[in-house]
C-alpha cells in the first residue's frame, strides 16, 4: 500500500509539472502570435514601452482612433490598450498592466460611452475572447487584478484549468512557441484594430432599448482612476466618439450620463469632447454596426478629434 501510495505521489507530481511546463509553453507561443488578442499583452509585459499617448476604451476605444494619425498630427507617440467587449474594471486591469511594466504617459484619451461605467463584469472566465487573459497567471501583479475579475484558485494555479475547452488556442498557442507555424490573424497596429464591414441595419433592428441606471460603486471606480492620473499629473481626455443616432433614441437616460461625465470632468482637471451631436452621427453609411465608425469614417474623426484636442493639450 505505502509503495502505491508514493508512485501515486510521484505520478502526481510529474503529472502537474508536464501540464504547468504546456501551460507556460502554450501562453509563451501565444503572446509571440501576430494576434490582435495577444500583441498588447507580449507588448506591455516586455516593458520599455515608453508612449506619450494611451488610448482606453472597449472596443469603440480600440477601433475609432488611428495612432498613425494622431502621432503625425499631435507629434506625439500613441499607442492603444482598448479591449473589446469589456467595460471599465476591466479597461482598468489592462491599465495597470501597463503602467507596471512601462513609463506613465503624458495623455491618456479615454473613451467613454454608455457601457463605461455602467456595465461591470465581475467574471472574465468566459466572456468574448477570454482566452486573451491566459498569459497573465505569470505575472505577479496581475494575479492579483484576475483575481479582482474572477478568476479562482483553480485558474490560477492549476495548469491547463483554465484553458479547459480551449482545444485551439492551445494548439495555435503550441505550435507558435514550437515554432512549427507562426500565426498571423487581425494583427493590430500600435494596438489599434478598425473596425470594417458595411451597413446593413441588422443589428440596430435587433438592440434592444435600455434604461441606464446609475450605479455609485462603478462610478465610484470610474473617478477613483481620475482622481489616480490627476495625482500622477497625466491629462484625461474624456471623449465621447460618434454613435449612429438611431441607437442613441434607443438608450434612456443618456442624457442624464452626458451631464455626468462633464461633471466629472469638470471635477478631476479632464477634457471632454462629446461628439454625439455630430452630423456623421445622422449618417449611416459611417458606420459598420451603430455603435462603431467604419475605417474612413475612423480616420475622418481621428483627424477632427487631433485638430480638436492639440490647441487644448499643449
Amino acid at each position: 500500500m505505502k509503495k502505491f501510495l508514493i508512485r501515486l505521489f510521484v505520478s502526481a507530481v510529474v503529472l502537474f509539472v508536464l501540464a504547468r511546463v504546456l501551460d507556460f509553453v502554450v501562453c509563451k507561443g501565444l503572446l509571440k502570435m501576430e494576434d490582435y488578442r495577444f500583441q498588447d499583452y507580449a507588448a506591455m509585459l516586455d516593458g520599455g514601452m515608453d508612449h506619450d499617448l494611451l488610448i482606453m476604451g472597449n472596443s469603440r476605444g480600440k477601433a475609432h482612433y488611428d495612432p498613425r494619425i494622431l502621432d503625425s498630427l499631435l507629434h506625439t507617440d500613441s499607442f492603444c490598450i482598448g479591449i473589446g467587449g469589456y467595460p471599465f474594471n476591466v479597461q482598468l486591469l489592462k491599465y495597470n498592466l501597463y503602467r507596471e511594466h512601462n513609463r506613465k504617459p503624458k495623455v491618456i484619451i479615454q473613451d467613454i460611452d454608455h457601457g463605461t461605467v455602467f456595465n461591470f463584469f465581475s467574471d472574465v472566465r468566459h466572456q468574448h475572447q477570454s482566452e486573451q487573459f491566459f498569459p497573465l497567471v505569470y505575472d505577479r501583479e496581475m494575479r492579483k487584478e484576475l483575481k479582482r475579475v474572477g478568476y479562482r484558485f483553480p485558474d490560477l494555479n492549476l495548469p491547463m484549468y483554465r484553458l479547459f475547452g480551449y482545444q485551439q488556442v492551445i494548439k495555435n498557442g503550441l505550435l507558435e512557441a514550437l515554432h512549427v507555424k507562426h500565426y498571423v490573424s487581425f494583427p493590430a497596429y500600435k494596438g489599434h484594430r478598425p473596425e470594417d464591414g458595411e451597413w446593413d441595419g441588422t443589428e440596430l433592428r435587433k438592440m434592444e432599448p435600455q434604461k441606464l441606471v446609475m450605479d455609485a460603486s462603478r462610478k465610484a471606480l470610474f473617478e477613483s482612476y481620475l482622481a489616480r492620473c490627476r495625482e500622477d499629473s497625466i491629462q484625461v481626455v474624456l471623449v465621447y466618439s460618434p454613435m449612429y443616432a438611431g441607437a442613441r433614441e434607443k438608450i434612456q437616460g443618456l442624457e442624464e450620463i452626458r451631464d455626468c461625465f462633464s461633471e466629472m470632468a469638470r471635477q478631476y482637471g479632464c477634457i471632454y469632447l462629446d461628439y454625439l451631436d455630430d452630423p456623421v452621427c445622422h449618417d449611416s453609411t459611417h458606420f459598420c454596426v451603430s455603435v462603431h465608425l467604419n475605417p474612413a469614417a475612423t480616420a475622418a474623426f481621428t483627424r477632427r478629434l487631433a485638430h480638436d484636442v492639440d490647441p487644448l493639450l499643449y
